[in-house]
């Protein structure tokens, strides 16, 4: 099973705080647009858990998810590489507007199609930097509370 699934399914057994986090409902909600989804994930990881063992540590390069896993030179459980990615990702936004919500795709081939629109912390405002975003369900899935990080976490 796809390590992401794997992961959503754990947490969501254990009630983790990472999962239970996220502030998706609510008239005061306000979703990232698709510039500022684009800006925030590119070159940075997503991660959900803890370091040193967080469960998603996946960086976004380029429209590819790369899965951090033991690091680049581990020699059982190396890191994926542009070559063999984890999946893709596609930020998309409303052709209406630029200020409306966009959305982040995540396709890992047979592990699924899961697509979220993200918020950003209270009280927080443009740009955004690495911190905790949940990411809102647009299809069938979990919420998630994720770190957005620049290095692995």
């Amino acid at each position: 099973m796809n390590r992401f699934l794997t992961t959503v399914s754990l947490l969501s057994m254990l009630g983790s705080g990472q999962v239970m986090a996220q502030t998706c409902t609510g008239n005061t909600i306000q979703f990232l647009t698709q510039a500022q989804i684009s800006n925030l994930l590119n070159n940075r990881y997503a991660c959900v858990g803890a370091s040193p063992n967080a469960q998603w540590n996946e960086l976004h390069q380029g429209g590819l998810v790369l899965d951090y896993k033991k690091g680049p030179s581990d020699p059982t459980d190396p890191s994926d590489t542009p070559s063999h990615p984890t999946g893709s990702y596609t930020v998309t936004g409303p052709t209406g507007g630029a200020q409306q919500a966009g959305t982040v795709t995540y396709n890992y081939g047979a592990g699924g199609t899961f697509g979220y629109n993200v918020t950003a912390p209270a009280g927080s405002g443009p740009p955004f930097h690495p911190g905790l975003y949940s990411f809102c369900t647009t299809t069938a899935g979990q919420n998630l509370a994720v770190t957005i990080s620049p290095s692995h976490c």
